[in-house]
């Protein structure tokens, strides 16, 4: 939790700079890809995490993967962080930038997760869909498999989930059954 308020900080006075330079998009782009780096890569964040790593090996290790992707800002903030040792919660800070880079330029993201792949028909009943329920939103959508699901899908917008699952019923049948045994009479 703790590191979730100082990621947010961090977060928010990245973004606040990135206005007031006029430089948001460069940014959010630079945060997207420190993001995809961390959600990708077990060893890069294990690296980051890991006590046992001197921080100026850290910072080493960052320019040399960074330098030459992100903007100059950018790797200004990363060695900052770095330099505070805070460099383990870099893809949450990078997670929350992007969180409030929408929220700033008014963007909803809806994650779509469905059993086999979305056609290009359904994909337009969602996004109409959404666009209904969201007003003058723009709405990003974000599509994933699970093959757990059997069936249907399941709908995430911001803090709401529609689960429209084969799964979820089946869970949902089986918890009243559990509930409601069956006696039989004779």
């Amino acid at each position: 939790m703790k590191e979730t308020r100082v990621a947010l900080r961090y977060a928010k006075s990245l973004i606040s700079l990135a206005l007031e330079r006029q430089i948001l998009e460069q940014i959010k782009d630079d945060m997207q890809t420190v993001k995809s780096a961390c959600d990708e890569n077990r060893e890069f964040r294990n690296m980051l995490k890991s006590p046992i790593v001197k921080s100026d090996k850290k910072t080493t290790i960052l320019n040399e993967v960074f330098s030459k992707e992100l903007s100059e800002l950018s790797m200004t903030f990363i060695n900052k962080i770095t330099s505070k040792k805070r460099e383990s919660i870099l893809g949450v800070i990078a997670e929350n930038f992007i969180k409030l880079y929408n929220e700033h330029k008014n963007i909803v993201t809806a994650n779509v997760t469905t059993a086999t792949k979305i056609t290009e028909e359904i994909r337009a009943q969602v996004l109409a869909e959404l666009k209904s329920i969201v007003g003058d939103a723009s709405v990003q959508v974000e599509e994933s498999l699970d093959e757990n699901l059997i069936g249907g899908f399941v709908l995430r917008v911001g803090d709401l989930e529609f689960n429209a699952s084969v799964s979820n019923k089946l869970q949902k049948l089986k918890r009243e059954f559990v509930y409601n045994p069956y006696i039989k009479e004779y």
